[in-house]
């Protein structure tokens, strides 16, 4: 009786779970990089992000090389860096970058750049920017926002090189 009782309520639990993956309902797994997930199911509403702008130095030159990406304002610490950064590009001969994305909208979000040759344009210190994007709606649409964030300037300190002992 037992045997059949098991059987009887396994078969239940499957058919349960198969009804809920119809709805869209999954269970919550932990981010590959360390980061709380983020509840982004179906029907969860989306962004276009176009953000573009330029990377400097101190005098105000163009710095090429240097690698821009987008992180959430909440799941970013600027000193132990951990999480997946949205989406990211490497600026041009003159410094400028462009992101266009669609991701989950956000409030705020941090610009980060860092320096990924190190070599070729001289050696700069990581560093962000809080942009706070504005939305709008989409027509025709509830769901569907995008933001349009222009001349983002992010200044970059050049690293001291340390004297050899």
């Amino acid at each position: 009786m037992k045997k059949l009782n098991r059987s009887i309520l396994r078969k239940i639990n499957y058919c349960i779970g198969f009804i809920l993956s119809l709805f869209g309902l999954t269970t919550f797994m932990s981010c590959e990089y360390g980061v709380p997930p983020v509840t982004a199911e179906y029907g969860v509403p989306q962004a276009d992000y176009q953000i573009s702008g330029r990377v400097e130095n101190a005098q105000k030159k163009g710095i090429q090389g240097i690698k821009v990406y987008m992180k959430s304002a909440m799941n970013y610490d600027y000193d132990t860096f951990e999480g997946n950064p949205f989406v990211a590009d490497t600026t041009t001969t003159d410094g400028a970058f462009a992101i266009n994305c669609r991701e989950f909208p956000e409030r705020e979000i941090w610009l980060v750049a860092e320096d990924i040759d190190s070599t070729e344009n001289g050696s700069y210190k990581r560093d962000s920017v809080l942009i706070t994007p504005e939305f709008k709606d989409v027509a025709g649409s509830n769901w569907h926002h995008t933001t349009v964030v222009n001349d983002v300037i992010i200044t970059l300190e050049e690293e001291k090189e340390q004297p050899l002992n």
